[in-house]
């Protein structure tokens, strides 16, 4: 009887141990359930976190991007304005000089006129005094 009792007190503590075990099994499943749950909380606030972070880099990106833009967009007009400056100043230069040239070239031309008509007059007068002897 005493090894019947010994039998039925190890089935007993088997099945305790048993059921230990499996309260302890639902028990783990629990906490890691309940880590999962706080870790994916967590990795969804880190997520969120990072995507305003991002939003904002991005933000300011953009806004250094369409500062650059506006500054170099003035520099632009800047240089060309001077340039068109510039150009209408050396047209004006250009008129200027092509007028002068234009007058003296009109001067030289009148010169050369005179110079022509008297040296052939002297050389008529030459060639009636040629004649004439």
């Amino acid at each position: 009887m005493e090894q019947e009792v010994n039998q039925h007190t190890i089935l007993q503590a088997i099945l305790e141990l048993s059921t230990q075990m499996q309260v302890m099994k639902t028990d783990l499943q629990q906490q890691i359930e309940a880590v999962e749950a706080r870790l994916e909380k967590k990795i969804e606030a880190v997520e969120a976190r990072l995507e305003k972070k991002i939003d904002a880099v991005e933000k300011r990106l953009e806004e250094k991007i369409d500062a650059v833009e506006r500054r170099l967009e003035e520099k632009i007009d800047a240089v060309e304005t001077r340039l068109e400056e510039k150009t209408n100043l050396l047209q004006n230069r250009l008129d200027s000089v092509e007028q002068n040239l234009s007058q003296k070239i009109d001067s030289m031309d009148t010169k050369m006129e005179i110079l022509s008509l008297e040296l052939l007059e002297t050389k008529a007068d030459v060639r009636m005094l040629k004649r004439a002897k």
